[in-house]
């Protein structure tokens, strides 16, 4: 059963709910007040979070919940509207912590945040025949400590989904330089086909075709090359020089046979 407006003050009375102001107590819930953000390592007193980012919170508040005594976060009404949505795990009966909880944007705008004003709001619940409080991972924490000892325990899945975004991004790579080639050999047998159609309706000499023909081939072998450069650089791949070595000894020769 939710705790009323009168036994949350109780909760502030006894120590059970520390830092906490009267006017922020509602019919069955405290507003809590923003002490900082947590992004990076850092502690922040602003952020600015685009669609789809998330940042962890910390309240000015803190719990020592009694063993009859359960706490949940929720997200303020007025912070739905805006788009926001609140990940809290369920404080259990004999916690000592401050509140933490991620709060994440998911609508199409960003939204700005800073400590001057609350984003969540606090539940109290009683809770009968508690055998065993708490006493996990996450006792008497008052800082913020991230995944706490449960960070070796995930460092596997860490390092597995770092692994799929690395893939990702080298197919990302993969297709912008396939389309980037596929559009420089379109452009080349487009030119190729306009100047030698030149030479066989006979306006154009031999020497003229033969030059233009060479300018093109280096043009677009040296275009390919450096696309590729580009693309090996982010794939951390070897370039390979011998295209852009061709691209320059066919411009090369063109300009020493129109010479």
């Amino acid at each position: 059963m939710l705790m009323s407006d009168a036994k949350i003050k109780g909760l502030i009375d006894s120590g059970a709910l520390v830092d906490a102001v009267e006017t922020n107590i509602g019919p069955v819930s405290y507003d809590l007040r923003t002490k900082c953000f947590y992004a990076n390592g850092a502690e922040l007193s602003e952020v600015e979070l685009s669609p789809g980012d998330s940042v962890f919170v910390g309240s000015v508040e803190s719990v020592h919940l009694q063993n009859d005594v359960a706490a949940r976060v929720l997200l303020k009404n007025s912070r739905i509207r805006q788009g926001l949505s609140l990940d809290a795990p369920l404080y259990f009966p004999g916690h000592s912590t401050r509140f933490f909880f991620r709060v994440t944007n998911v609508s199409a705008n960003v939204i700005r945040l800073d400590t001057s004003k609350g984003i969540g709001q606090a539940a109290f619940e009683s809770v009968e025949g508690v055998e065993h409080p708490y006493s996990g991972a996450f006792s008497d924490e008052f800082s913020f400590s991230g995944l706490a000892s449960y960070e070796g325990a995930y460092a596997d899945q860490v390092k597995e989904l770092e692994k799929k975004k690395d893939e990702i991004k080298g197919v990302e790579t993969r297709i912008y330089g396939n389309v980037m080639t596929l559009f420089a050999l379109f452009a080349a047998i487009f030119t190729f086909v306009n100047v030698n159609a030149g030479a066989l309706s006979g306006t154009e000499s031999i020497t003229w075709v033969v030059v233009v023909d060479l300018m093109v081939l280096g043009g677009f072998t040296l275009l390919a090359g450096l696309m590729d450069a580009i693309v090996s650089s982010h794939r951390g791949s070897k370039i390979k020089w011998w295209i852009i070595t061709i691209g320059l000894v066919a411009i090369a020769v063109s300009i020493i046979i129109a010479l």
